[in-house]
């Protein structure tokens, strides 16, 4: 399946964020949208999700029509845990059915016992990250976006969640935002500055 953004535009309050932008986002392949603070990434990514419309342009979709609806893996660029309760609850939460096994084995590829054990707010922000990420790729989705995803985190875990993200693929497109150049090997940079 491929998704197509033709000609899309949109304004804030008679600013132009977005402006023709074209982008045939295919399965399988990774897409990284970069650029300067403001430039549109958030609003690229929430209009291929259908969370917002754009002004003019369209997004449509050819392939494989079996599904009604997509269901997407996505990182916010904000932090949207709950910081009173820990990894494991944190991640199990994204669904009601998974295990709580299947919650610690995918963080203890990350974390020890202690830190997924311990509140969220007790994490440091690379941390976070990285549960945020688990949380998203721990139900079944058909697109995986991430906004701003390796904020706060050190070479070493950024390397080590981007390979498990990359396990996880599939035949699934990524599209992720990053305020520089993410330097991955393999992801189509689009700079929207």
């Amino acid at each position: 399946m491929t998704i197509y953004l033709d000609d899309i535009c949109k304004s804030y309050n008679g600013i132009n964020v977005l402006k023709d932008i074209s982008i045939s986002i295919e399965d399988g392949k990774c897409y990284a949208f970069t650029g300067d603070k403001e430039c549109g990434k958030t609003t690229l990514l929430n209009i291929f999700m259908g969370l917002i419309k754009p002004d003019s342009g369209k997004v449509s979709r050819m392939g494989d029509y079996k599904y009604p609806n997509l269901r997407t893996a996505y990182v916010s660029q904000n932090d949207c845990l709950n910081a009173k309760k820990n990894a494991v609850w944190n991640v199990k939460k994204a669904h009601r059915t998974a295990s709580k096994g299947r919650a610690i084995e995918e963080l203890s590829k990350f974390l020890s016992e202690d830190e997924y054990n311990c509140p969220i707010s007790e994490l440091t922000p690379g941390q976070r990250r990285i549960v945020e990420i688990i949380k998203a790729l721990f139900v079944p989705a058909d697109f995986i976006v991430l906004d701003e995803p390796f904020r706060g985190m050190s070479q070493d875990q950024k390397d080590q969640i981007l390979k498990y993200i990359l396990n996880l693929l599939g035949t699934r497109p990524i599209l992720l935002a990053s305020r520089k150049d993410p330097e991955i090997k393999g992801f189509r940079v689009i700079d929207l500055s």
